[in-house]
């Protein structure tokens, strides 16, 4: 089945997410798993940079600036360590992009056949949904990326010993630490892509100003993880803190295990009384830095891929 558009807009067909917009599984599948890839492997030492300063509390002074950590890693670690991680890393952003834009599509066939909701909102709705469910897939992966990335040892740890040891030592529940958060993280933050990203696309098309539609992929990226960042930081530590290498990922280990068996809320008010609210922004200037070429990366892909295959 050919792409078309059930709404009266039909001037930009290279908008693959437009509302009413019908994409084939297999192409989404395709494109999704292609642009999520590309911009993993595009990102990887920005991603690692922000995670290490997430996981940093206060009274540690490691990593000082971005200059000083990049230089930090690579004279510790070696230029790879920037890419520790990536093979699960890659297993979830091949996935997380496949089921993202697949069940996206479906979505935007099924929420714009059975409701007539604005296109914003339309937006909104399914990039949450798409979010949610590629987030409840792919976690085991990002809880096995982020304690790879945390690792300060020039040993690299390995996959398979990785797996087991979560297994036996923390049981199932354990490549789920911290799955809620995501849940609220990913779905907001994918909503607020999507629904900012076609927000500002029809507007550059409404009143004919392109520059408000090529800025709609960084626009979308910045906010996005500036609302979402201080329950992304939580999130990173509670995905290490039953890790029994924690001591490989920070020099104060016991403000760690001090959050095994806590709540979200407990662990929020913990680190805004030890370390100030400031902590929960740790890395934020590298997210953003990291977020909008991402995102830009995923959706130029996405679009671009999408449009090769429709010319086969």
């Amino acid at each position: 089945m050919e792409a078309s558009y059930e709404t009266n807009n039909n001037s930009n067909n290279s908008d693959h997410l437009r509302k009413g917009l019908v994409v084939k599984g297999q192409d989404a599948v395709i494109a999704g798993s292609i642009s999520g890839l590309l911009a993993r492997l595009l990102t990887a030492p920005m991603d690692t940079v922000k995670i290490r300063y997430q996981l940093q509390v206060k009274t540690e002074h490691k990593y000082t600036n971005i200059v000083n950590t990049f230089r930090t890693i690579v004279r510790e670690e070696g230029l790879l360590a920037f890419w520790k991680g990536n093979v699960p890393a890659s297993i979830l952003y091949v996935l997380y992009g496949s089921l993202q834009f697949t069940s996206y599509a479906y979505f935007n066939k099924l929420i714009d056949k059975n409701f007539q909701l604005s296109p914003q909102k339309h937006s909104w709705i399914v990039g949450t949904l798409a979010g949610t469910i590629s987030s409840m897939v792919t976690y085991p992966f990002d809880v096995l990326r982020t304690r790879f990335v945390a690792n300060r040892h020039h040993r690299r740890l390995r996959l398979m010993d990785t797996v087991m040891c979560i297994k036996h030592q923390e049981g199932f529940l354990g490549f789920f630490r911290g799955y809620l958060l995501s849940m609220v993280t990913v779905g907001a933050s994918a909503g607020i892509i999507f629904g900012t990203y076609e927000t500002l696309t029809i507007q550059s098309e409404t009143f004919n100003i392109p520059w408000i539609g090529n800025c709609a992929s960084t626009v979308a990226a910045v906010a996005s993880k500036t609302i979402t960042f201080p329950i992304d930081t939580i999130r990173r530590r509670m995905q290490v803190m039953d890790s029994s290498a924690i001591d490989t990922f920070t020099r104060h280990p016991n403000t760690y295990r001090s959050y095994r068996g806590s709540s979200f809320i407990s662990i929020a008010t913990r680190i805004i009384q030890q370390e100030g609210i400031s902590s929960l922004y740790k890395g934020l200037s590298m997210a953003l830095c990291k977020s909008a070429p991402s995102t830009i990366i995923t959706l130029w892909t996405y679009e671009r891929v999408l449009s090769l295959l429709s010319t086969q």
